[in-house]
């Protein structure tokens, strides 16, 4: 069977290839292959990726500076006891 590469290096696999290797009905995130050479031929398999979503650097940054700076009307706790009860009350005033 004979499919072409694009100028992406983009290929085609054939439906019939995918129904005879049981590959057909692979959901959007189970598309992923590893690819090797071997004996000169293009091999592909099947590989189950897990993707992490990141928060970009740039966001990353503005979250950390724009956190880290102590406002005004801000409570500030010496620990981690006082500010769970200060929580805890305004969870039960709302």
């Amino acid at each position: 069977m004979v499919t072409k590469m694009t100028i992406k290096n983009q290929v085609t696999i054939p439906k019939k290839i995918l129904v005879e290797a049981g590959l057909s009905g692979l959901k959007q995130d189970e598309r992923y292959f590893d690819v090797k050479l071997r004996d000169n031929t293009i091999v592909l398999s099947p590989v189950t990726v897990v993707i992490e979503e990141r928060i970009p650097e740039k966001q990353l940054h503005k979250f950390e500076e724009k956190t880290a700076r102590i406002e005004k009307d801000d409570e500030v706790f010496d620990s981690a006891k006082k500010a769970s009860e200060f929580l805890q009350k305004r969870a039960k005033a709302k």
